[in-house]
Parts: structure tokens; sequence; C-alpha cells
């Protein structure tokens, strides 16, 4: 017998993807009388690119430059999240909010943050999207996908492009 699923990390990158990611982890959720914490990670900036910048107007100035917009970024992403969740239960199921059990961005490395939230949150099942980026890197599954599967401890589901379905 399989263990139960009681709770599920929907993780979305915000992309094209990013709606038949959260319907997927909805429909299991549903399947299971399971609970969904939804999660977006902000990576980090990084360092090769702010070097340029820093040179240019300083490190003050781009560390308050950073911080200033960290928040509204933080809570644009969430207002997209909330919508594209409203629309999915608007449009595809028959059910209420009930099964959301939180909206979740952070900035940082989004496989460790992925596995940490995994963890803080006592998941069942992690659904996240995987994606091609040609023949040569990653065919089946962005890096991200591939790092969280090599390390996680839980079940996963990886829900390839919709583009991968129709061919």
């Amino acid at each position: 017998m399989s263990p139960a699923v009681k709770s599920i990390l929907c993780c979305v990158a915000m992309g094209p993807n990013s709606e038949w990611v959260m319907l997927r982890a909805l429909e299991e959720a549903g399947a299971h009388d399971a609970r969904v914490h939804i999660l977006h990670i902000i990576p980090v900036f990084d360092a090769a690119m702010a070097t340029p910048i820093v040179s240019f107007m300083g490190e003050e100035k781009f560390r308050q430059l950073i911080s200033e917009h960290k928040d509204e970024t933080t809570s644009a992403i969430k207002n997209e999240i909330e919508e594209l969740k409203d629309r999915i239960l608007e449009e595809h199921l028959d059910e209420s909010t009930d099964r959301i059990q939180g909206i979740h961005v952070f900035e940082g490395d989004p496989e460790l943050e992925i596995l940490h939230m995994a963890d803080e949150l006592d998941v069942d099942m992690i659904v996240m999207g995987t994606h091609t980026k040609g023949l040569t890197q990653y065919t089946f599954m962005g890096s991200v996908a591939r790092k969280v599967l090599k390390r996680g401890r839980v079940p996963m589901l990886l829900v390839p492009p919709l583009t991968a379905l129709t061919r």
C-alpha cells in the first residue's frame, strides 16, 4: 500500500507551464483529499551579473535598490499566483480554495529552497514542471527538477510542458 498523500508542495516558476503544473497539483490534491502549498522561488541575483552594475552605481546604492524592490516583487508574484489559482479553480475545478494552505514566495537557490520547504512543511509529495532546453541540455527535465528529484525525500510528480504532450 502506498503512503498517504495529505500535503503537496506545488512549485511554480511563473512561466507558460505554471497553470498546467498548478492544475495537476490541485487534481492530485483532490484525488488524495490533500492540502496544497504553492511555492515560487525568486533566483538570487547572479554575482557575475551584479559586478558591472555594482561598479557602475556603487555597492551601497545597488543593495538599496535590490532591497527596495524585493518586497514589491514578492508581492507582485504572490498576486499573480493568486490570480492564476483563482482562474484554475473557476475554469477547471469545482472546488473551493480550502485545499490551498498557503502561497510562499522566497528568494534563494531554487533547488535548496524547494527541498527546505518540503522538509519544513512536511509534505508528502512535490509537484513541479519540467522543461526542455534543446537536445543537448537537460532534454527531459530542467536542472532544478533534476536536482530536486535526485535529492528529494518524497515522491514527485514531474509535469512536462503541454507542448511536449501534444507532439
